[in-house]
């Protein structure tokens, strides 16, 4: 078997009916970019790391993960979108004894495959997913001892596939007043947000129903079935709102995941909160109220009939049983 110590799952493409995977030298470069294909992008850009990357197939990745030493994934975190969870995964980056996985490509290719091909199970997926993650926690530096990974937004909605992956790694769903969350849409939509880009099965739709609504209906719902399935599972996880953020983090987040830092490095997280977490090289600007303030009276109707139950929900299930 090749030795593939400096490399890294950086893509999942078909084959016909094989998914393959498309490997990044990632040499000792950390995951420190707000996202994981930020830092992939690093890994293509000399012609060597192109001529020579390899190719293999998904099936043969679990003798590969076996090969080197894996750390157990200390956290996950799930989230709303556009709620603070990038702050998060960016103050964990800050330290260098964490590896932070900010929304891997190949985690959605998997949760995603079975709507490719009907014949992947969630148990095949859940696997898939369990040699990635290894491959991602190879501890590549002597500093290393913590691996966190950071779901894209829809994942919420495979949280009991990957309880069962993952079982007893503690995890957070952040989440934001929607109409704050619709506002930051409404200036720049995430795909998820717009029919056709994610299969509506992911949503539990057909092509009809989700061709019936309007775009910003479209959004709403989106949202809403995110939260609802978030809140299903939320007895097995810790929810988070956004206005707690930054100061949960430290020390009642941390105690959560059962980690311990230095003071140095308790410092550099704390220091990344004060940037921009989406653009670190802009100072972080509260937005809050420009965002509630810019968002149109039908957008806020629209929003509150399809997000306002489910926030109360939420809201009275981290007061019950949230991180203080």
């Amino acid at each position: 078997m090749k030795d593939f110590s400096g490399w890294t799952p950086m893509r999942i493409y078909w084959r016909g009916p094989e998914p393959m995977v498309d490997w990044g030298h990632l040499g000792a470069r950390r995951f420190v970019e707000p996202f994981f294909a930020q830092t992939m992008e690093q890994c293509v850009r000399h012609p060597a790391d192109l001529l020579f990357r390899h190719q293999t197939p998904l099936s043969q990745l679990g003798e590969i993960a076996g090969s080197q030493p894996s750390m157990r994934p200390a956290g996950f975190i799930f989230h709303m979108s556009r709620c603070g969870s990038t702050l998060i995964s960016q103050m964990l980056a800050a330290a260098p004894q964490n590896i932070v996985l900010s929304e891997p490509g190949p985690i959605d290719t998997v949760l995603r495959a079975c709507f490719r091909e009907p014949r992947i199970s969630a148990d095949q997926a859940g696997q898939w997913l369990q040699w990635l993650v290894a491959i991602w926690a190879w501890r590549r530096n002597p500093e290393a001892q913590n691996v966190f990974l950071k779901f894209d937004c829809w994942h919420a909605l495979f949280l009991p596939l990957i309880q069962r992956a993952f079982p007893g790694v503690p995890w957070i769903f952040v989440y934001r007043e929607p109409v704050e969350v619709m506002a930051s849409h409404l200036k720049q939509r995430g795909g998820q947000m717009i029919p056709g880009v994610l299969e509506p099965g992911v949503f539990g739709w057909d092509l009809r129903m989700a061709a019936s609504m309007n775009i910003n209906e479209y959004g709403a719902r989106v949202l809403a079935r995110v939260c609802a399935a978030a809140l299903a599972q939320s007895g097995n996880g810790k929810l988070v709102n956004y206005r707690q953020l930054p100061a949960v983090v430290w020390p009642a987040l941390l105690e959560y995941w059962h980690v311990d830092y230095s003071a140095e490095e308790t410092a550099r997280m704390l220091g990344a909160a004060q940037q921009n977490a989406k653009n670190p090289k802009l100072p972080f600007a509260p937005d809050s109220q420009t965002k509630r303030d810019s968002t149109p009276a039908d957008v806020r109707a629209l929003t509150e009939y399809w997000l306002g139950d489910v926030f109360q929900q939420l809201e009275a299930q981290r007061l019950a049983h949230g991180l203080a």
